[in-house]
């Protein structure tokens, strides 16, 4: 399910029910920019909880012979889970698959591990532990 299909369901389901977009927000305890991203701005929804109070409570308060979509909450969820998947994989993609260059004169950053310390090989690096394995005194 693409995330705009699932969007374009939202905005028919908020159609087809009784509430203003205020008494929706107070009734779901959703904000009223949250749902109104969705709807009219086209913003994916950030969190599956509040996306799914919201149609729970527009499937409460339907407009008689309004046409909403015919899913039922538990299918909205499995329909918000296809589209996020979707979304995020997608957002994987278009993620650069080169490595980022490195600047002339600017040393490749580097970390070693030496027996569970972490060595940072940098001119500002951090060292946890004892780097140099000292054994105390000699």
């Amino acid at each position: 399910m693409p995330p705009e299909e699932l969007l374009r369901d939202f905005r028919q389901l908020f159609t087809a029910q009784t509430k203003s977009l205020r008494a929706l927000a107070t009734a779901s305890h959703v904000g009223v920019e949250t749902i109104r991203g969705w709807k009219d701005e086209n913003r994916f929804p950030k969190s599956g909880e509040d996306f799914l109070e919201v149609v729970r409570t527009c499937l409460k308060f339907p407009k008689e012979g309004a046409p909403a979509p015919p899913w039922r909450l538990e299918e909205w969820a499995i329909r918000y889970r296809e589209a996020k998947w979707l979304r995020d994989n997608e957002a994987d993609d278009r993620r650069p698959s080169k490595p980022v260059p490195i600047l002339p004169g600017r040393q490749e950053p580097s970390v070693q591990v030496y027996d569970g310390d972490y060595v940072v090989g940098s001119k500002n690096s951090v060292h946890i532990g004892d780097v140099n394995h000292h054994l105390g005194p000699q």
